[in-house]
This record gives structure tokens, sequence and C-alpha cells, in this order.
């Protein structure tokens, strides 16, 4: 019946209510091992000793939420039982997010489930990512909690550095590399050189990001591990969230904030069905919940005085007011029970201390911002998308008449130098744009920033004689560029800065590195 499990495979119940999760019957879990012992008769220490979180974990639950995902439900089942050494393995958890009919009933039978240590739960209604993870995250009893979608195939000894990195510190979240997945072969594409890191964004968003270490500011999504006992602590996922989006920035900040680490396994690999506009790749679930209300959730929860930032970004701010008795993001008191749990938390500038190479070094807390003005012309270097993230990752930049109430006029320096410090080029204010050159017919293009900066078409830069310079290239009147040789010999393009200012992301930043020095203390710079 399945590795001591003799309950494996029976048949499901039948929710008594909509929505309610129900399990397949399971006999009292084997003890689990190495769960850490229950919190010191002290209380949490948010800033705890190495020798405190150290522990020695054996076994490991994969949760896989699964909403319609059908023969991808039974491959990544099948994948994960195979990658896992039996010792390992303490179960698999599959929620059935409302998928019609089950999937207890299709691809995963009982002897799929006895056959390979599969827990169903089920939901009778789809109520989203986020809820199911929940669900399979809070069933589970091994002692690593690791998430998985329902739509990978681990790769060989992927579990290794769960269990050693983890091993170090329970609060340590791991997240391994995400690969491409071959959905025909089930096999990965290629041979590695996955990603996994991210970096938060003032909107609320998440970028891929390069990095020098293994630490990971922000997980993009699904694919990671933690203890139980850290799962416990934390609270897991914000219960008023539903659907998809948002989860990851809470769940980045809650364990950065709140005393814990997240580290990124260099060697292990999970391919992933990368969503590519394809019938075979489309998501088949209903969707659900409002992925900017969760988002909002997550930055009204954690980033304190830093919310302020929202108002810079109309599709927040036009949904209402912060604040007040019914706010339309909801209530927050799970937040705040969590914070009272866990020793109170660390502010949200901690935060953006811990991570200085991308939020100082990267340009994200930028000294000032201004507008550049062409001196023949009279007119400035607008911005032609929105705040926030841009929908095609390209966007534009012309000249227009100057106006300094327009935020779309505002630049500042962005993107690491050659040393690792700032800066090497420019941003378009409260965008994930950087200036990537001109294209002629009187626009300038711009394209994602490359925070670490490594991509060599966006380091233009105002040099000391006015010009809008890279390397030798400048960029002209009309959108176009050529040397700079060239373009001075015909009167050139003669740029120039005017209504700087600190913006409000600055002066929070350096207001409580004035006001709290003592929790930045241990961190360096």
């Amino acid at each position: 019946a399945g590795f001591g499990h003799p309950s494996f495979g029976k048949p499901e119940r039948v929710a008594s209510k909509p929505g309610a999760a129900v399990a397949s019957p399971v006999a009292a879990s084997e003890p689990v091992t190495a769960v850490a012992e229950a919190a010191d008769e002290a209380g949490f220490q948010l800033d705890a000793p190495p020798e405190k979180l150290r522990w020695s974990p054996k076994t490991i639950s994969v949760v896989l939420p699964c909403a319609e995902e059908r023969e991808y439900a039974y491959k990544t089942v099948e994948a994960v039982f195979k990658s896992t050494p039996s010792n390992v393995l303490h179960e698999i958890v599959v929620v059935d997010d409302g998928s019609e009919p089950p999937l207890s009933t299709t691809h995963l039978g009982p002897e799929v489930q006895a056959k390979w240590r599969v827990k169903i739960m089920r939901h009778e209604r789809t109520i989203g990512l986020i809820g199911a993870k929940k669900t399979g995250g809070d069933a589970a009893t091994g002692d690593i909690i690791v998430f998985f979608d329902c739509h990978v195939a681990p790769q060989q000894d992927w579990y290794k550095e769960f269990l050693s990195l983890s091993s170090e510190n329970y609060r340590r979240m791991v997240v391994p590399q995400i690969t491409a997945l071959d959905v025909d072969s089930w096999t990965q594409i290629g041979s590695g050189g996955g990603l996994a890191k991210c970096y938060l964004t003032w909107d609320a968003d998440f970028k891929w990001a390069d990095g020098r270490d293994p630490w990971i500011p922000v997980i993009s999504g699904g694919l990671l591990g933690m203890s139980r006992r850290w799962w416990e602590e934390t609270g897991g996922y914000d219960k008023e969230m539903l659907g998809w989006g948002g989860e990851n920035l809470d769940q980045s900040l809650r364990v950065w904030l709140c005393g814990g680490e997240i580290m990124m396994a260099s060697h292990s690999q999970v391919a992933h069905m990368w969503r590519d506009g394809s019938q075979k790749t489309a998501a088949r679930y209903h969707h659900v919940g409002d992925t900017q209300r969760n988002r909002a959730r997550a930055i009204f929860a954690w980033y304190g005085e830093f919310a302020d930032k929202l108002k810079d970004y109309p599709s927040f701010a036009s949904r209402g007011p912060p604040g007040g008795d019914n706010p339309w993001y909801g209530d927050l008191g799970g937040f705040n029970e969590v914070k009272q749990r866990l020793g109170g938390c660390r502010p949200f500038a901690w935060f953006l201390k811990r991570f200085h190479d991308i939020y100082e070094d990267g340009g994200l807390l930028p000294s000032e911002i201004f507008i550049l003005r062409e001196e023949q012309s009279g007119k400035c270097l607008k911005f032609e998308g929105q705040a926030g993230t841009s929908g095609t990752g390209r966007e534009g930049a012309i000249l227009s008449d100057c106006n300094e109430n327009d935020d779309r006029f505002f630049w500042h320096l962005g993107n690491a130098n050659s040393k690792g410090r700032c800066c090497s080029g420019l941003r378009a204010w409260n965008t994930d744009q950087c200036l990537n050159g001109g294209q002629g017919g009187g626009k300038a293009i711009t394209g994602i920033c490359n925070v670490a900066g490594t991509d060599n078409s966006q380091a233009w830069a105002l040099s000391s004689s006015g010009q809008l310079q890279r390397g030798s290239t400048c960029l002209g009147l009309g959108g176009g560029q050529g040397t700079c040789l060239s373009f001075r010999s015909r009167g050139g393009a003669r740029w120039s800065k005017f209504a700087q200012r600190v913006p409000l992301e600055t002066q929070l930043y350096e207001k409580a590195l004035r006001e709290r020095p003592e929790i930045f203390k241990h961190l360096g710079r």
C-alpha cells in the first residue's frame, strides 16, 4: 500500500459545504523525527543566534496545488516520486482546487495514491492557487514542506540542498533553480542555468535580477521549501488573498522582516512549464480573486510609511484611499497577529538596507529625480509609458513641452556601475524602464532596467559637457544616435537637468537610517 501508509489510496470523503477542503482518510503519520523543538521559553527571538536555528530535518512533504491539471498532475506526481528517495519523501499532498470531475476519479485514483504516496485534499469549488497552497501546507506533516506547481519535473538530487540548507537555519526558505520543461517528453530543456532571484519594485511587482550571492530578496512564485515549524510560526499564506499573485511578495517580506532568510539552492533544479501562449500550456482553471488587491495587502501590511508610494501609481490610487474602517484591500488583522507573535518584526527600511546592492547601488533609492531639457529646442524628455511595470517590456521617450507636474518627465540615475555602486544608466522614475538609446523619428527607446548594470546598451549618462552619452555614442535631437564627435561638429544636442528634488522613497529611507540606526548595525554599509 505504499511505504508503510496502508491508508493511502482510500476514497475521499465528500465536503460538507462548498469550497471546504476534504482529504482521503490517512492514518496517523509516522513520527516527524526532526521538527525543531517548540519555541524558546523566553519566546520568539527575532535575531536568534545560529546555534538556536540549526536542526536535523529528515523528511519532505511536497505540496502540489492542482486545478484542472489532469495529465500534468499525473506526470508531476510521478516525477516527484521518482526523483525523491523513499526515506526522504514523506508524502505528496495534492490539493485538488475544484477540478471537475475530481482528479481522484480521473488521473489520481486510489492505485496512483497508494503507489506514489499521494494524499489528496479537495476544494469543492476553486478558491485559487494561494488558498490551495495554504490548505496543502497546513495538512503537510513532513519536516520540510516543499511547494511546487502542478506542472514540474524535479531533476536528479533536487532534494539534497533543501535538506542541507534548511538544516543550517529552520527559518531559511530554500528556492531551487527554475528551468524550462518540455511538456511532451516531461524532461528539462537544456542542462540548466535556471532563474531564481527577483527584486521588489515600488508598484508591488517583482523583476528577475542577476546576483553575485545566493540570497534572494523576493521569490518569483510557487517553487520553494521551508521547515514546517517556520511555516506554522509565520502563518503560511494570508487567508484574505484569493486567486494568484501577491502571495510571493507577502511571503518574501514576512520571512525577511520577521527573522528569516531566503536562499537559492544553486544545484537544485526543477523544470517548470512556462505558459508560452500555446494551447498546451494554457491555464485550464477558473480564475478567481483580485491580484491587485492581493498585492496591495502585502504592501500595506509590510511597507509601513513606504506604502505612501502606491499613490504614485494610478492603478492603485484609483481604488480608494488607504486606511479607515473598511479599506478596499481588506482588514490586515492577520498580519498584525503574525508580527506580535514574531517579536514585532523589522521595518521595511531594514529590507531595503539588507539589499542595498539593488536599492542603493541599483538606483531604486535615487538621491534625486530630475527633468532632462534639450537646450536647443527647450523641450524635455518625456517617458511615453505609464507608471509601474511596462506591459510590453519596451517603451518610448520623446521630446515634449516641459511639465514639472507630470511625473513622466522625471528621470534618475539607475543600474549599478562596473564597481557595483550607483549608477551607470538613466531610469524613468516610478517605472521599470531605463534608457536604451535612440531609434530616430523623434523617439528614444527604453527597456526593462538591468539593475546589476550588465547590459551595456543601458549605460547612458549625462556628461559634463551636457551630452546624453554612452561610450562614444550620443543621443541626438531627433531621437537618433551617432558619434558624439559628429554631433558636436553640427551643434549637437545639449541637455541639462532641472526641477531636481529628493523623492519620497529616499526621504523615508534616510529618515529611517537617522532615527533607528540600531536596526541596521549588523548590515554593514
